[in-house]
């Protein structure tokens, strides 16, 4: 991850042509410390070309002052007008002008002239980089694992038509839902039915065989064809329940299975 450019200021990188250069040049008081760096030297003074003193004119000062301006509120930059150059060979613009004045300055005193863009087309131009910003260890993996549980469940989306194990269940789909509920229905309903039906046989049906019987003795025998069914149905339906309660089990195991996975 890049941050912000904290220092937008541009420098090159001087060629062996330019540091040769350079060592020849006459000592000054006014030498910027990276020309002293290429000339193995320590600096005489501090003093230190600023970045208004290099660009901005006498002239431009006046102009400037002329001006009428509404009063605006300032805000502190962040802009090092003196960036320190730690690798050796590298100028900035403020060193560059300090250079260019004095080739000038030394031409006039010479027959062989020296022109510092001749030494210039040989360097090269470093531009100002973003810093760079070390990456969260606990952020990425968590971006790992999300992306890896994305691509699963795109890759089960793609192949739930194919596979042996989910065509035959879709458990989540609405219509299996519905069947579900449908079929537990129905199973309530028959075993309502079972139980009515004995009540009615043992009640009822056993007078058309055998003819006219005291009442009492048909609603026990309603009584008793009736809880013999309901015992069966209770049987079989608590076997279909445990049946569907294990395929739910075993559902959620393989969805907690296919989560760590």
């Amino acid at each position: 991850m890049k941050a912000l450019i904290t220092n937008p200021s541009i420098s090159i990188k001087a060629s062996d042509e330019l540091i040769k250069q350079i060592k020849t040049i006459d000592d000054y008081d006014d030498m910027p410390k990276s020309i002293c760096t290429i000339r193995s030297q320590k600096c005489q003074t501090s003093k230190t070309l600023r970045f208004n003193d290099s660009l901005i004119t006498d002239d431009d000062r006046e102009f400037l002052k002329s001006l009428v301006l509404e009063p605006v509120e300032l805000v502190k930059s962040t802009f090092d007008e003196n960036p320190t150059i730690k690798e050796n060979g590298i100028l900035n613009l403020n060193d560059l002008h300090w250079l260019f004045q004095k080739i000038q300055k030394e031409n006039l005193e010479k027959v062989d002239k020296v022109y510092l863009h001749e030494f210039l087309l040989s360097s090269e131009v470093v531009l100002p980089k973003n810093e760079e910003i070390p990456r969260n260890q606990q952020l990425d993996a968590r971006c790992r694992l999300l992306k890896m549980q994305q691509e699963n469940r795109e890759y089960k989306a793609i192949t739930k038509n194919v596979d042996n194990v989910r065509k035959p269940h879709p458990e989540d789909t609405m219509s299996y839902q519905i069947k579900q509920i449908n079929k537990q229905l129905i199973a309530v309903l028959q075993f309502i039915i079972s139980v009515l039906a004995g009540f009615l046989f043992g009640f009822q049906g056993v007078q058309l065989m055998f003819g006219t019987l005291d009442f009492g003795f048909r609603l026990l025998l309603g009584v008793i064809c009736s809880l013999v069914i309901a015992l069966a149905e209770l049987y079989f339906l608590a076997k279909t329940l445990n049946e569907d309660l294990q395929y739910e089990a075993h559902i959620e195991n393989k969805k907690a299975h296919s989560k760590i996975n």
